[in-house]
């Protein structure tokens, strides 16, 4: 019990440090500490008021790539490009599984940014007949740059608590949620292959 107080207070802590970022280039994760292939479209609200990506992702060895593509109404509109690394760790922590996590998002138009992050995912898939979900937090760091001034690259930290809801035989909903600075929420649906 006393390890668990000290994890919730160190991630409030933090998460409470965080600077915004001038320029907020990073929508949710959607990343579970689940391994997978897939093709999702997904809505958040950020940077600006909503954007909009396609997501594929595909395994590689123990790991796997995620490629993303979107648009999202900053200023006069952004393209979102964004590339990400999750690697699913064996350290012998059941029933909590992890996962390293590696990424780099971009958005380019009207409001220009770039960042890079890394970070842990704590989660655990339960399954039932039918459905199953995987709860996850994850926190990391991320180095965000706005391309449009010179005051260089801001230190953030970064926290989403997210889960995937698979149903069906090859949908999943996901959905997330920042507790920190940039996007609140996101939400989409994944087609696994």
């Amino acid at each position: 019990m006393k390890k668990l107080a000290f994890v919730c207070a160190t991630t409030v802590a933090l998460t409470a440090l965080a600077a915004e970022a001038r320029a907020q280039v990073f929508t949710p994760t959607f990343q579970s500490t689940r391994r997978g292939s897939d093709i999702g479209l997904y809505l958040s609200d950020g940077p600006g008021e909503l954007a909009v990506e396609g997501i594929w992702r595909r395994g590689f060895g123990t790991g796997d790539l995620g490629l993303r593509a979107g648009f999202a109404d900053a200023g006069d509109g952004d393209v979102l490009l964004g590339a990400d690394w999750r690697q699913p760790l064996a350290l012998g922590t059941a029933p909590v599984d992890l996962a390293l996590t590696f990424g780099a998002q971009g958005a380019l138009g009207d409001v220009d940014g770039i960042g890079g992050q890394v970070g842990v995912d704590f989660g655990h898939t339960f399954a039932q007949p039918g459905l199953s979900i995987t709860p996850y937090v994850h926190p990391r760091l991320a180095l965000v740059s706005a391309l449009d001034d010179n005051s260089g690259a801001e230190l953030d930290v970064l926290a989403d608590i997210g889960a995937d809801f698979d149903f069906a035989p090859n949908l999943s909903l996901r959905v997330g949620v920042n507790l920190g600075d940039g996007a609140d929420w996101g939400i989409g649906l994944a087609w696994r292959r």
